[in-house]
């Protein structure tokens, strides 16, 4: 449909467009609807879902396909899985005719809907899948360390979903993955231990898992099933990325019958928006996995990847507290006045010792100094060359220098492997590890070379045909560095950087000053950390305990975390909580149309949140948006929402919620997670009060949030939600002076600057530089970072207010108290700075200017 399968081969497996293979598996059939709601495309077996029809389906409505009422459950399925592409999901839908059912899921992508049909599945599997995501999530809860995490996730999938081989297999630092743990049939050979080297996943594919979390395919020896009509000329292909169904591609199919695997499952192991692992499962004969448990395998699967995640952030910060310790001992002792290239020097040997090396240097402004296992004086110049090209201001690391320089007689023996780390933020200065050869074997799941085969049009590479135990004999090279040696060297990057580098200038008090700020930065990202993932299980838990169905359980989970994201967003914005009236239009939003828009009114002051209270009344919001949304007045066309708030004399706010309009409102039988979400909460966490009273007419709630967890919202330094839709690119054109006088943060500052169009970026690291940068050649606006140093950018403030040039503050501190007096109506933005409150604040500024310089034509 979209390209030639027959001329893909492992030459160019890793251009292969696995995403818009034109076919779907056979063991569902599809539908895709275009952005007017009909149908556009359909597979070519769709009648062994809806009956013999003997008809062309495209250009139909939905509803002349499926039936009205099914086609009214889609519609309320893609609607409540909400934009983009999470699949809202259908069970049991009675198609058409009446006679066939069918498990539907749906989702959008690029302006398309796709509709997947499956065959129903078995009660069993829709109560296995009820307690799946608990079972799991219970089970592996209590796991910290990954030996026993990875062995036990292993034997309970296995478990769960009767595979023969369940494998978890973690991905290496060079791309190549390693199987960590295995629960197997007894009949079958072991992987345990092996490496499938990079080009087993090529790296589409590796795109796609991150995109789609579970991937099923019921019968390695599929014929994929087309979808109808081809293609035109000029039409965008059909993109299945985040298609259950999509077809699979023809090579992989074969790799996996080499591996005698009928079918298989990999489930995502996402960290930090990448690909770490993933869990293959494998099976002898076809084998499928219905919608229910694919969903709540789904949902495991996001709650694992949070556990890996923590875990490794875990030992991460284990690992670089420990060399903190270290460092803290290696320069205990070192005269301040002293230059910081003779104190890495004279220290050269213990910095050595940080890390499992032969030896070490540093190249500091021009110079070399080593320590043990070391290349000749004379190869340096070049070595550094490449280091420099490879690493720029990044560590890089390699274990085969004979590769990567070419130099055989001086790499490859005594010298083989390095980790380059960059210690200054101003010139290409380097420590440096280095490790002799580290002659050792390695364990293959199968020799990892590709095979040529003769056919009818000539030679063609082939996967691996097999894949028992080859070791590899590894030769000039050291042995590889570890995630646990890169975090190190972070740590040591960090350190140097931080410490080292700034002891010239900073006095004792000074530096443990910054070490108690590290310290409660580290305590307060590790409290959070466990405060999140303590609620993210509290929430699957008491959701799954309470669910009624697996799409109840979807929704609802779902539609928590999103809550939850948001106000851990805002949390993490800088503004330590955020604005009452801003959390409620985020929320109602999803619920407003443009021909009603009077459908819920929200009306009060502005009135703050603290970090708390913002978290607390995120969730307690979006539960009562919710339950309007499926049982009160918004469940209507005619329902109708008002929200408004006051804050009394004693400084509690006093927030009213009142529905009418919508069906007639019956008091809850039983109380369950949400309910007692939405009235403990508040009492429990901010020790407030919910009241609400289930009128017939519809629900009325009186909710107090005490003086408490409030804070005031200063007017002058409210950005207005136009001025907000107006900053997306605010300064097109303009010339601006950033005055930063941390490096790191400079550039950061001003490639956010250039993409909100700066033209040019003027950088002065003091106050001198920037007066002299005003008087040659006055900017159009400018950011000032308040404080610099021993000094503030205040004189700079000044010349800038006389030439009426519009500017912003930006600084690290959380209240107004370091604004100097006489500043207060200038916009401040806090560090970190993102794209979105810079650019607000510089529309407020400019804005203001512009009012400023009109306001004083009109009086001359």
């Amino acid at each position: 449909m979209s390209y030639d399968r027959s001329t893909v081969d492992l030459t160019n497996c890793d251009r292969e467009p696995i995403h818009i293979p034109g076919t779907i598996q056979p063991h569902g059939a599809m539908i895709v609807l275009g952005e007017d709601g009909l149908v556009t495309f359909v597979s070519d077996n769709l009648d062994s879902f809806l009956g013999d029809t003997n008809r062309n389906y495209v250009g139909a409505a939905l509803a002349d396909v499926v039936g009205d009422k099914v086609s009214h459950d889609i519609a309320n399925a893609v609607a409540r899985a909400g934009p983009g592409h999470i699949g809202g999901v259908v069970l049991k839908a009675r198609l058409a005719d009446g006679r066939h059912a069918a498990d539907i899921t749906a989702h959008r992508y690029e302006g398309r809907t796709f509709l997947e049909f499956e065959t129903p599945a078995s009660a069993d599997d829709t109560e296995v899948a009820l307690h799946l995501t608990q079972s799991l999530v219970r089970r592996v809860d209590g796991l910290k360390d990954f030996d026993s995490l990875f062995r036990a996730v292993a034997r309970l999938v296995r478990a769960m979903l009767g595979y023969d081989r369940v494998m978890v297999y973690r991905f290496l630092h060079n791309g190549a993955g390693r199987v960590v743990a295995e629960a197997r049939d007894p009949s079958l050979t072991s992987f345990l231990g092996q490496h499938f080297p990079v080009s087993d996943i090529p790296v589409q594919a590796r795109k796609l898992y991150v995109k789609n979390w579970v991937r099923v395919i019921g019968d390695a020896s599929f014929v994929p099933v087309p979808l109808k009509p081809m293609i035109a000329d000029g039409e965008p292909p059909v993109d299945l990325s985040h298609a259950h169904l999509r077809s699979v591609s023809p090579i992989h199919c074969e790799y996996l019958r080499n591996m005698g695997v009928a079918a298989s499952m990999s489930i995502s192991i996402v960290v930090d928006g990448e690909l770490w692992g993933l869990i293959a499962c494998h099976h002898n004969t076809p084998k499928l996995l219905s919608i229910p448990l694919r969903v709540a395998t789904e949902l495991f699967a996001q709650y694992f990847s949070l556990h890996v995640a923590a875990i490794e952030h875990r030992q991460q910060k284990a690992a670089a507290v420990a060399t903190r310790s270290r460092l803290d001992a290696i320069i205990s002792g070192v005269d301040s006045n002293d230059p910081v290239e003779f104190t890495l020097q004279t220290r050269l040997r213990e910095f050595s010792s940080l890390i499992a090396s032969d030896g070490a240097g540093l190249w500091s402004r021009g110079q070399w100094f080593s320590f043990g296992v070391a290349p000749s004086e004379a190869a340096i110049p070049q070595l550094i060359e490449m280091v420099s090209a490879k690493a720029g201001r990044n560590i890089w690391d390699t274990q085969d220098l004979q590769t990567e320089v070419g130099d055989q007689d001086e790499y490859g023996t005594r010298v083989a492997g390095l980790l380059a780390i960059p210690i200054s933020v101003s010139s290409q200065d380097f420590l440096v590890f280095f490790r002799s050869e580290e002659a050792h074997q390695i364990e293959w799941a199968g020799e990892p070379r590709k095979a040529e085969d003769l056919t009818e049009t000539g030679m063609r590479l082939s996967p691996r045909g097999s894949f028992d135990t080859w070791r590899e004999d590894v030769r000039h090279k050291s042995l590889p560095w570890t995630n646990a040696d890169l975090v190190v060297a972070d740590a040591i990057r960090s350190y140097v950087r931080d410490v080292m580098l700034s002891h010239n200038d900073a006095t004792e008090e000074q530096r443990e000053k910054n070490e108690k700020q590290r310290n409660l930065l580290n305590s307060e990202m590790t409290h959070r950390v466990k405060n999140i993932l303590a609620l993210v299980k509290s929430i699957a838990i008491q959701t799954g305990a309470n669910a009624e169905s697996v799409n109840d359980y979807t929704q609802s989970f779902e539609g928590r975390l999103r809550a939850l994201s948001f106000a851990h967003d805002q949390s993490f914005s800088g503004t330590e909580g955020g604005e009452l009236r801003g959390l409620i239009d985020a929320e109602a939003g999803m619920h407003r149309f443009s021909k009603m828009p009077d459908r819920i009114v929200v009306d009060g002051k502005p009135v703050g949140l603290t970090g708390r209270a913002f978290g607390v009344f995120a969730l307690l919001l979006h539960e009562m948006m919710t339950n309007a949304a499926k049982y009160g007045s918004l469940s209507v066309p005619s329902g109708k929402l008002e929200i408004s708030w006051r804050v009394t004399e004693n400084g509690d706010c006093h927030l009213s919620w009142v529905e009418s309009g919508g069906p007639e409102v019956v008091p809850p039988t039983r109380r369950g997670f949400g309910s007692n979400l939405i009235e403990k909460t508040i009492s429990h966490d901010l020790g407030g009060s919910v009241e609400m009273i289930f009128a017939p007419e519809g629900l009325r709630s009186a909710i107090v949030l005490p003086a408490s967890h409030l804070r005031t919202v200063s007017e002058q330094h409210q950005v207005s939600r136009e001025t907000t839709e107006l900053a997306e690119r605010p300064l097109d054109g303009l010339r601006v002076l950033l005055v930063e006088d941390q490096s790191l943060i400079a550039m950061d500052t001003e490639e956010l600057l250039r993409s909100l169009g700066a033209e040019d970026v003027a950088v002065a690291a003091n106050v001198e530089i920037a007066l002299g940068m005003i008087s040659a050649a006055p900017p159009e606006c400018a950011v000032l970072d308040l404080n610099l140093g021993t000094s503030t950018s205040e004189d700079a403030a000044r010349e800038l207010s006389r030439l009426a040039i519009p500017y912003v503050f930006a600084t690290g501190y959380r209240d107004s108290s370091t604004i100097p007096e006489g500043f207060e109506a200038i916009p401040v933005v806090r560090k970190p700075v993102s794209e979105k409150s810079l650019a607000a604040a510089m529309s407020k500024a400019i804005d203001a200017a512009s009012k400023q310089s009109r306001a004083d034509m009109e009086i001359d």
